[in-house]
């Protein structure tokens, strides 16, 4: 062969060869580079879906409390502070099963309340835990029946308004903003 092919043989061979080498850097740095942005995707993506989930499951709980002190608010309007005589269906199937599950169910998801509810969800507690304690008390122990309605207002624990308006009003904010 002659002097100059070989030279340009070897010249071609060399250039391949760095050629080659670059490509290989180049490439493992493409790929330590998108392994970190994958995983930054992946992390933000962790944490947009476990907000998302949190806020659903506030709303679900928050429902639930609305739609109880709904019914509570229509039975004390409606009925129960209107008695003449106990009625213990009434009295049982209403205000005690409704104040049970609010009281239950704050006490089991409090971690899914935002943080400017809980001060209103103890308040909400204690109020619940007192008429509950009044309650038990008063038809389990006592078996009194000639008491027409068990209030704790009296004792000094009386409805908290302002939460159950805070609890309503996050309850509207939280939903319309999940189903925007």
């Amino acid at each position: 062969m002659s002097e100059i092919l070989q030279q340009i043989l070897g010249s071609t061979i060399v250039t391949a060869f760095f050629t080659a080498i670059i490509a290989y850097f180049f490439h493992r740095k493409t790929e330590r580079q998108n392994a970190v942005i994958k995983r930054e995707f992946e992390s933000l993506s962790k944490k947009d879906t476990s907000y998302f989930e949190w806020r659903k499951n506030t709303v679900e709980l928050l429902g639930q409390v609305y739609i109880h002190l709904n019914r509570l608010k229509l039975a004390f309007q409606n009925k129960y502070s209107k008695i003449k005589d106990y009625d213990q269906f009434y009295e049982d199937e209403i205000i005690l099963k409704s104040n049970q599950h609010i009281r239950d169910l704050l006490i089991n998801n409090g971690h899914f309340l935002p943080p400017e509810l809980l001060d209103e969800a103890t308040k909400l507690i204690e109020h619940f835990d007192v008429w509950l304690t009044k309650y038990h008390q008063t038809r389990i122990l006592n078996k009194d029946i000639n008491s027409k309605q068990i209030y704790v207002g009296p004792d000094g624990f009386r409805f908290p308004e302002n939460a159950e308006k805070l609890f309503k009003e996050k309850y509207i904010e939280m939903f319309n903003e999940l189903h925007k």
